[in-house]
C-alpha cells in the first residue's frame, strides 16, 4: 500500500459543514406555487387549443365532438394564457426581490 504523502497540497482539505437550509420561507413557497401555476396554466392553454382544433375539425362528422362541452374549450386558452403571463411576471418580481435581499445580507 502506498504511503500517504506529506505534501500538504496533495492532502484533501477538510470541508466546512454547510449550514442547514431553512425549513422553507414564505418566499420559497410562493415561488414554488407560482412555478407550478405557470406549468399548469400553460398545459391548460395547450389542451384548450388542441380541444378547439378537434372540435372544429370533427364537429360535423362525429356526435361526440359536436357536444356543447367542446365549445367551452375555446375559452380555456383565453383565460389560461393571461393568468399564466401574470404568474410569470409575479414570479420574476418575487425572485428578483429575493435575490436582491440575499445580496444585501
Amino acid at each position: 500500500m502506498p504511503k500517504a504523502s506529506s505534501n500538504p497540497t496533495q492532502r484533501p482539505k477538510k470541508r466546512d459543514h454547510a449550514p442547514a437550509p431553512d425549513e422553507g420561507s414564505g418566499r420559497d413557497l410562493l415561488e414554488r406555487i407560482l412555478a407550478i401555476a405557470v406549468v399548469v396554466l400553460g398545459a391548460t392553454a395547450v389542451l384548450g387549443f388542441a380541444a378547439t382544433l378537434l372540435h372544429i375539425a370533427f364537429r360535423d362528422g362525429s356526435a361526440f365532438f359536436a357536444g356543447i362541452v367542446w365549445q367551452y374549450a375555446y375559452w380555456l386558452p383565453l383565460v389560461a394564457l393571461p393568468l399564466m403571463i401574470v404568474c410569470v411576471v409575479v414570479l420574476v418580481i418575487v425572485s428578483a426581490r429575493g435575490k436582491a435581499r440575499n445580496r444585501r445580507a
